[in-house]
């Protein structure tokens, strides 16, 4: 029998694989994409969020935070304000443009997941999700 922790591995590096090859279209990287999922889940909940906030969230570190927050800057997806708490700290917002390519980027990564497990049964996709959950309720530290 395979290796589970293998398995899963190469499972998640083809799927970030085959959505980051998706998202060339709209001139995004994974990366980016996860932290305009993460802008557009925080201004539907009316939260402030912090570049530090993003790194933590999405396991990133701060040069990596830093430069994507740059570059999606540079393509006018986001803009940043002062906080009003912390005079060294910026809050990230999605901007119209941003907002845009975020549903844009949805329906390519739901296209790609789709088509990724097509060839599992709807129980199997119900199955997989239950043990997924369960996983990542569990802290494995």
């Amino acid at each position: 029998m395979a290796n589970t922790g293998y398995l899963l591995m190469s499972i998640s590096k083809k799927l970030k694989y085959n959505l980051n090859h998706a998202l060339t279209d709209l001139n995004i990287t994974l990366q980016q994409w996860s932290v305009l999922q993460q802008l557009a889940h925080f201004s539907q909940t009316a939260n402030q969020v912090t570049a530090n906030d993003l790194a933590t969230i999405l396991d990133m570190d701060k040069p990596t935070i830093s430069a994507i927050i740059k570059r999606l800057t540079a393509k006018n997806f986001i803009y940043k304000t002062k906080n009003s708490h912390d005079s060294r700290a910026f809050d990230v917002f999605l901007s119209p443009a941003g907002t845009d390519i975020c549903a844009r980027a949805m329906v390519i990564s739901d296209a790609v997941l789709n088509q990724f497990m097509a060839q599992l049964s709807i129980t199997e996709k119900d199955s997989l999700n239950q043990i997924l959950q369960k996983l990542d309720r569990e802290d494995l530290q």
